[in-house]
């Protein structure tokens, strides 16, 4: 099993790859396709990941964001999947409306045409 490191993403782009300086002062290249769940890292969070080693230098495999990183944007309301708690309330009250509509179009128009 490899060895879990810890560090601080000292850059990421919007081309999604960047760099991480790892709690033992090396830095490991980052790309977009080795974070879980794809989520979009920003300088300075901290972040746990496997190093591995490749013929251009290290690389950060596996990088997910720390435990108090991960608690910190859940407080401030920014989770991965990018929707808001208002947003997903709003959703689930069209397609109430949008249902209801449907029963009442079904059951007392065609009932009573």
């Amino acid at each position: 099993m490899a060895k879990k490191i810890k560090g601080v993403v000292s850059q990421f782009g919007t081309k999604g790859y960047g760099f991480i300086t790892g709690d033992d002062d090396e830095k490991y290249f980052v790309h977009q396709k080795n974070i879980f769940n794809k989520s979009r890292l920003k300088a300075g969070t901290r972040v746990i990941f496997s190093a591995q080693e490749s013929e251009k230098g290290l690389v950060a495999s596996d990088v997910d964001l720390e435990d108090g990183a991960k608690m910190a944007r859940i407080k401030s309301g920014k989770t991965s999947s990018g929707l808001s708690n208002g947003t997903i309330k709003i959703a689930f009250a069209i397609l109430f409306i949008a249902q209801a509509a449907m029963i009442y179009q079904v059951f007392f128009v065609s009932v009573a045409g």
